[in-house]
C-alpha cells in the first residue's frame, strides 16, 4: 500500500520546535510522531520553507489574498508520512490533521492526490466527518471522462465516469460516494460489482484497460482504474 504524504506550512523555523499540543511537540530531530487520539504512527520530515507555495494551493482551490499571504508567510514545512489500513485509521488521521491545523499550520497539501487545503477549507470540506475521504480525493478530466486521483493510498483503484452522466459536481459526488463505499464500507472493487451512486442510481464497475497516466508518472495507480457504467 502506498504511503500518504501530508505537507503542512507551519509558522516556526526548521530548527525550532513546533508545539502540537500541550504535551507533544515536533523538534528539528523528531523522526516519528504519535498524535494524541490517533494510533497511526507518522514518519516526520522537517524542510525549509518553499517560495510561492500559495500557487500550489491556488491550483486546487481559489485563495483569497489573505489566505495566500498566510500560506506564503510560513517559516518551514512539516511532512507527515504514514499508511491507512482501515476507515478507522482514516478518521484518526483526519483528526490528527485538525490538531496540526489548530496548532498553527496554515494548510495541508496531500502529495498523493495533489489536493491542497487552507486550514479553514479543510475543516469545511471534512465538515462533520460523514465522508472522511472527501478531502483526500482529487479529480482530473479527459475529453470524455472524469477520473479520481489519489485512491491508491487506500489500496483501491481509481475511478472514472463518462462526463455525459451529469454535470461536474454531480459526477464528483458519484465518484466520491463510490470511493467511500469501497474503502469505508468494504464494497468489492472488482469488475462487475454493482455499486450505489446515491441519488444518481446504480452503477457497474468495469476495469479500464488503459490508464491516462504513464507507469512512471506519480499519478499512475498500480491498483488500476474502474469505470462506472450506469445501469
Amino acid at each position: 500500500m502506498n504511503r500518504f504524504v501530508l505537507a503542512f506550512p507551519i509558522p516556526v523555523a526548521p530548527a525550532d520546535a513546533f508545539q502540537l499540543t500541550e504535551t507533544v511537540s515536533v523538534g528539528a530531530d523528531t523522526k516519528t510522531l504519535l498524535v494524541p487520539g490517533c494510533s497511526v504512527s507518522f514518519d516526520v520530515v522537517r524542510n525549509a520553507p518553499a517560495s510561492g507555495l500559495s500557487g500550489i494551493f491556488a491550483e486546487h482551490r481559489e485563495l483569497s489574498a489573505e489566505e495566500a499571504a498566510a500560506i506564503d508567510s510560513h517559516k518551514s514545512l512539516l511532512f507527515l508520512l504514514g499508511t491507512l489500513k482501515s476507515a478507522d485509521d482514516l478518521k484518526m488521521v483526519n483528526s490528527a490533521i485538525l490538531k496540526v491545523l489548530a496548532a498553527g499550520a496554515t494548510g495541508v497539501y496531500m502529495q498523493q492526490s495533489g489536493t491542497a487545503w487552507t486550514a479553514d477549507a479543510f475543516r469545511e470540506e471534512l465538515d462533520d466527518g460523514e465522508f472522511p475521504m472527501d478531502p483526500w480525493i482529487n479529480f482530473v478530466e479527459s475529453d470524455n471522462l472524469l477520473y479520481t486521483l489519489g485512491l491508491e493510498v487506500f489500496n483501491s483503484p481509481d475511478l472514472c465516469i463518462s462526463r455525459t452522466n451529469g454535470n461536474p459536481e454531480e459526477l464528483r459526488n458519484i465518484l466520491s460516494v463510490v470511493a467511500d463505499s469501497i474503502f469505508v464500507d468494504g464494497i468489492s472493487s472488482k469488475s462487475g460489482t454493482e455499486v450505489d451512486g446515491g441519488e444518481c442510481g446504480t452503477f457497474t464497475l468495469r476495469a479500464e484497460q488503459k490508464s491516462p497516466f504513464p507507469k512512471d508518472s506519480p499519478e499512475f495507480n498500480r491498483q488500476g482504474i474502474m469505470r462506472l457504467l450506469k445501469k
